[in-house]
C-alpha cells in the first residue's frame, strides 16, 4: 500500500492499482453464449476454445482462465442457458407440464437452444463418449419434470407410483421430433404454434399414462 499525507502525524492508505489486464465486462456471459452458437454451427468435432475466443471477442487466456477444456465450457453452457427453463410453478402438473415444453420448444429456436438440440443428436449418434456436457442436457430435463411430478404427487393429483422419467422422455420427444421437423421443413414455430402443440402433447401423455389400470404406468 502506498501512503498520502493527511493531517499531523497521520497517513492515508492508498490501494496499489493492479498489475495486468484490466478484466472484460460481461467476458463470461459472452463467452457462454458464443459456445452455445459455436457448437450449434460447428457440432463436436468443428468445436474449439480458439473458435469461442474468436466468436466472443476475447482473448484465448480468457476462456482457459475460466474453464480448463472444451466439455467444462460446454457443460457450464448447457447449465446456464437451459437452468431457467424449468422453473415452472402453475399448480397443476397439466399447466407445468405446458409451460415446460413451450419453454423447450422456444428455446430451441434460439442459437442456443438449437446447440443443445444438436448436443442430443450428436450423443446420440456418436460411437464413443462425448463428454459430461451431454448429460447435462437430458440430466436437466428429467431434473424438471421430476420437480414437477413430486409436486402433483404432493397435491394428491397422481399416483405415488408415477414414473417422472417417463413422463420426461414421453414430453421431450414429441417437442424435439417437431421442432427438428420445423428445421427441416425452413419454418420457424410462431408462439401460436408453440401454444397449441404443447397442449397436444401433454393430452396424449396424461391420457395415456393416466388412463392405464389404476392411473399407474408399467
Amino acid at each position: 500500500m502506498s501512503t498520502l499525507e493527511g493531517g499531523p502525524g497521520d497517513t492515508i492508505e492508498q490501494p496499489r492499482r493492479k498489475r495486468g489486464r484490466p478484466r472484460s465486462p460481461g467476458a463470461e456471459q459472452r463467452i457462454i453464449d458464443a459456445a452455445l452458437e459455436e457448437y450449434g454451427q460447428q457440432g463436436w468435432s468443428g468445436f474449439t476454445m480458439d473458435g469461442v475466443a474468436r466468436r466472443a471477442g476475447v482473448g484465448k487466456s480468457t476462456v482457459y482462465l475460466r474453464w480448463q477444456d472444451k466439455d467444462s465450457l460446454l457443460t457450464a453452457a448447457v447449465h446456464s442457458t437451459s437452468h431457467a427453463l424449468g422453473m415452472v410453478d402453475t399448480g397443476s402438473m397439466r399447466g407445468d407440464l405446458e409451460e415446460l415444453a413451450a419453454n423447450l420448444m422456444r428455446h430451441f429456436r434460439e442459437p442456443a437452444g438449437w446447440a443443445t438440440l444438436r448436443i442430443t443428436i450428436d450423443t446420440a449418434g456418436a460411437t464413443q463418449r462425448l463428454g459430461t456436457f451431454a448429460e447435462e442436457v437430458t440430466d436437466q430435463f428429467r431434473e424438471f419434470t421430476g420437480r414437477i411430478v413430486g409436486r402433483a404427487i404432493q397435491r394428491g393429483e397422481v399416483p405415488a407410483s408415477l414414473d417422472s422419467r417417463l413422463i420426461a422422455d414421453c414430453v421431450y420427444g414429441p417437442v424435439v421430433i417437431q421442432s427438428l421437423a420445423a428445421r427441416l421443413d425452413g419454418r420457424t414455430l410462431t408462439d401460436e404454434d408453440v401454444e397449441a402443440r404443447v397442449v397436444e402433447v401433454v393430452d396424449v401423455v396424461l391420457h395415456g399414462l393416466l388412463g392405464r389400470p389404476q392411473g399407474i404406468p408399467t
